[in-house]
């Protein structure tokens, strides 16, 4: 078994209940991105994920993984529960909150895979180093204002402390020049982060994305 490289980690293995709410989010997923997302390593996440499918909680599909009934009820059951701990209202606020870094983020996104050339739209090909170093100044100061938005909410709600470790990481890695800790599906990237954040934030509050989208919040 291999671990996940540079994944921010925290001690042990993870809760059963932490890898519960991260799938109820992710859908089916593979260890190796379930593991940054409930801050382990992908040896700890699979002796987890094995006593999950021994419990009935979860299901392997080939090399992925999914929620059964039991796992997801489970699920509903946990949102359940920090959505009275934290309050609907206090969700509500933070999810409005949210949207203003959500255009931003997607402003940031869009400018890193697309550039302007004579009036049209074209991939970057990230040859203009002028563009690529403008956009990557947007995106820190984006991650310092959410940064700074998030810092006080795990007093009220902790777990979303871990999506605070895991943004900084992938910041931290794109500054280090790992430029597709931006947005790549194929790791913990910022923007695969952010998105998970969003559908949590959207879920406590009492709301699903199809109503954030025909409202145009999403």
């Amino acid at each position: 078994m291999t671990t996940t490289p540079s994944a921010p980690s925290g001690s042990g293995a993870p809760s059963v209940d932490s890898v519960i709410r991260s799938m109820s989010i992710k859908g089916f997923v593979m260890p190796a991105l379930l593991a940054p997302a409930v801050l382990a390593d992908e040896a700890a996440v699979r002796q987890v994920l094995d006593g999950m499918i021994a419990e009935g909680l979860v299901a392997p599909k080939g090399p992925m993984f999914q929620l059964t009934e039991a796992g997801k009820a489970r699920g509903a059951a946990l949102a359940d529960q920090d959505r009275e701990h934290w309050g609907v209202d206090n969700a509500t606020r933070a999810l409005d909150l949210f949207l203003d870094f959500d255009h931003r983020m997607k402003e940031v996104v869009t400018a890193w895979q697309l550039r302007t050339v004579g009036g049209q739209q074209v991939m970057n090909d990230h040859t203009d180093a002028a563009y690529d170093a403008a956009v990557l100044a947007d995106f820190a100061r984006l991650h310092a204002d959410a940064a700074a938005w998030l810092a006080p909410i795990p007093a009220a709600l902790p777990r979303i402390a871990d999506y605070a470790a895991r943004l900084a990481h992938a910041a931290d890695r794109v500054a280090a020049g790992e430029h597709t800790y931006i947005a790549s599906p194929r790791l913990d990237s910022y923007h695969s982060i952010w998105f998970e954040l969003h559908e949590d934030l959207i879920r406590l509050a009492g709301r699903t994305r199809e109503e954030e989208v025909a409202a145009g919040r999403a």
